[in-house]
C-alpha cells in the first residue's frame, strides 16, 4: 500500500484509464457491465484466447445499436 501513495498523478491517471471504473452495489455493477450504455439492450460478449501468449481478448457489442461497448485483454494464469 505504501507504494501506491508514492505514485505520481500521471502514473495514477494512466492506471485509471486502462481499467473500467464501476461504482455501486453488485447488482448495479453487473447491470452496467452487461447492458449497453446508449440503448440499454443486453450486450453480446465474445472471447478469443491465444494460449501461446496466455491472453484472452474480451469484446462486447450491442446487437440493437451496433456499438462496440468493451474491449479488454486479460492475462491467463
Amino acid at each position: 500500500m505504501e507504494k501506491r501513495n508514492d505514485l505520481t498523478s500521471e502514473e495514477t491517471a494512466e492506471e485509471n484509464n486502462s481499467l473500467p471504473q464501476f461504482f455501486g452495489t453488485a447488482k448495479e455493477v453487473v447491470a452496467k457491465y452487461t447492458h449497453c450504455s446508449f440503448c440499454g439492450a443486453n450486450l453480446h460478449f465474445t472471447h478469443i484466447t491465444d494460449f501461446s501468449k496466455n491472453l484472452t481478448q474480451e469484446t462486447a457489442r450491442c446487437p440493437e445499436c451496433g456499438v462496440k461497448a468493451l474491449r479488454l485483454v486479460h492475462r491467463l494464469q
